[in-house]
């Protein structure tokens, strides 16, 4: 007959190891998700967007053209909850492969163009920059008829 004797330490020990990996192997699948960054249609990346002629060339690749250089370029502190208003904007985003539930209590950079259009109401292309990455964009119209729709639509890299 064959006895095997295990102390509790040693049980205790594997359980702590197989956890570890456990938790190894799920940081992995997580940082992975978060560092697949959204691009568009044609290949042009969100990212590395550090200059003027960036921003125009990426407006320009969603199909849009601004009349001028960006019209405000403002410092924006967001709250480290998303209000309603927020979150109606982030499903916005996410059409376009954006979250900014990721960025709560950072401060970002909001750059806003006026687009070329041919009506009578002004159309103004926004753009949120975040360490020279897009992290959210969207053409809004002012006034009682006005909208706020996504800049563009993404694909995931």
């Amino acid at each position: 007959m064959f006895i095997c004797s295990v102390k509790a330490t040693t049980l205790r020990l594997f359980g702590t190891v197989v956890l570890c990996l456990a938790a190894l192997i799920s940081a992995g699948a997580i940082s992975a998700s978060l560092s697949a960054s959204p691009v568009l249609a044609d290949g042009i990346s969100f990212e590395n967007i550090k200059t003027e002629e960036d921003r125009r060339a990426f407006l320009s690749a969603c199909g849009h053209t601004p009349t001028e250089e960006a019209e405000v370029s403002a410092e924006v502190s967001l709250p480290k909850a998303l209000d309603a208003v927020l979150l109606g904007y982030n499903e916005i985003q996410k059409q376009q492969g954006f979250d900014l539930s990721r960025y709560t209590g950072k401060t970002v950079t909001r750059y806003t163009y006026r687009l070329a259009n041919e009506g009578n109401t002004p159309v103004y292309a926004n753009i949120i920059v975040y360490r020279h990455k897009i992290i959210a964009a969207d053409i809004t119209a002012p006034g009682a008829d006005g909208f706020v729709k996504p800049l563009c639509v993404a694909t995931e890299e």
